[in-house]
C-alpha cells in the first residue's frame, strides 16, 4: 500500500477554551485482489486469466490524533493490577473479581483460572464506533466511485484496504507517558493499527470488523483457531466461496493478513475448519 501524509491544524473548541490539535489526513492507495478474474485455485495458488488486473483504489482519510491517543489510552490493564496480597481464599477471590471487572472495562478478558487475560473483542469494536464511522463512509465513499455496488464487492473493498497494510506482530502489552507497562494481550485498537498502518492477525481483524460493522456494511464473527485468527462475514456465498455454518447461516471466510480474496483462505487454515478445530467468537 502508498501512503502519504500531510499535517492540518485546527482549533477544538472546549466550553471554556480553546485548545490546539494536528489533524491527521493521510492517502492510502491499494489494490482489490477480489476484481481480478481467477480461472481457478490449485491448492492456495490461483491461476488468472491472462490480462487480468486488479482495480486500485485511493481514499484520503482524516485520522484524529486525539480520538487516537483516546482509543490506546482507553484499552489495556496496567500491570501493577495483577499483583496484589490477600489474606485468604475468600479475599483472594474478591480481588480477582474486582480486577476481572475493572479488566473489562478496559477491553481485557480475565480468564477463568484467574492468571491469564484476552482481548475482549466485541468491547474493542463497540468502543471504536464513533471514532472510525467516518473513515468507513470514506472508504465505501472511494470504491462507489469507482462502480462498486453490491454488498459483497463493498466488503472486498474493505477486507483489500485492510489486507494492503503491513503484517507485524505488535508486543503484548505498552508502555505509557509514566513509565507504566500496559498489558494488551497483543492487541491493538482499531485506530492505532490504522495509523500506524501495520498490525497482525488480531489487530487487522479488529480493525475490519470496525469498520465494515460501523456503517452496518455486514455482520462479522472471528474464528480463533492454533493462535490465529481471521473473520467470517454473513453473507450469502458464491459457489466456491470457503464458509462456515453458524447460526443457521453461511458466513464466508475472510483471511485478513495478507492478499486473500474473500470466501478464501489458506488451506492449511482451511484444513483446521473443515476438522472443526476453532471456535467462533461473535461480536
Amino acid at each position: 500500500m502508498f501512503r502519504s501524509n500531510t499535517i492540518i491544524v485546527g482549533l477544538a473548541l472546549a466550553a471554556t477554551h480553546g485548545t490546539t490539535f494536528a489533524m491527521s489526513r493521510t492517502t492510502f492507495v491499494w489494490e482489490d485482489i477480489n476484481t481480478r478474474k481467477v480461472l481457478r485455485w490449485e491448492g492456495d495458488v490461483a491461476v488468472v486469466q491472462q490480462g487480468s488486473s486488479m482495480q486500485e483504489l485511493e481514499c484520503k482519510v482524516t485520522i484524529n490524533p486525539t480520538d487516537v491517543e483516546y482509543a490506546i489510552s482507553s484499552f489495556g490493564v496496567p500491570k501493577v493490577w495483577t499483583t496484589f496480597t490477600y489474606s485468604d481464599e475468600n479475599d483472594l477471590a474478591k480481588k480477582q473479581k474486582q480486577l476481572k471487572a475493572k479488566s473489562a472495562n478496559h477491553g481485557i478478558l480475565m480468564l477463568e483460572d484467574g492468571n491469564r487475560f484476552s482481548v475482549d473483542y466485541d468491547w474493542v469494536i463497540h468502543q471504536s464506533n464513533r471514532s472510525i464511522t467516518d473513515i468507513a463512509k470514506r472508504i465505501r465513499s472511494t470504491a462507489r466511485r469507482k462502480g462498486y455496488r453490491s454488498r459483497r464487492d463493498l466488503i472486498g473493498a474493505f477486507a483489500s484496504f485492510v489486507q494492503s497494510l503491513e503484517y507485524r506482530v505488535p508486543p503484548d502489552h505498552r508502555v505509557n507517558e509514566e513509565g507504566e507497562k500496559i498489558l494488551t494481550a497483543g492487541a491493538m485498537m482499531p485506530l492505532e493499527t490504522l495509523s500506524l498502518g501495520w498490525g497482525d492477525c488480531d489487530s487487522k481483524s479488529l480493525l475490519f470488523a470496525a469498520l465494515v460493522q460501523s456503517i452496518n456494511l455486514a455482520e462479522v464473527c472471528f474464528i480463533v483457531m492454533d493462535e490465529h485468527l481471521f473473520a467470517g462475514v454473513q453473507l450469502s456465498p458464491n459457489q466456491d466461496d470457503q464458509t462456515i455454518l453458524h447460526k443457521g447461516k453461511d458466513w464466508i471466510l475472510i483471511e485478513l493478513t495478507d492478499l486473500w480474496p474473500i470466501g478464501r483462505v489458506p488451506q492449511d487454515r482451511l484444513h483446521g475448519v473443515v476438522d472443526k478445530r476453532y471456535k467462533i467468537v461473535d461480536l
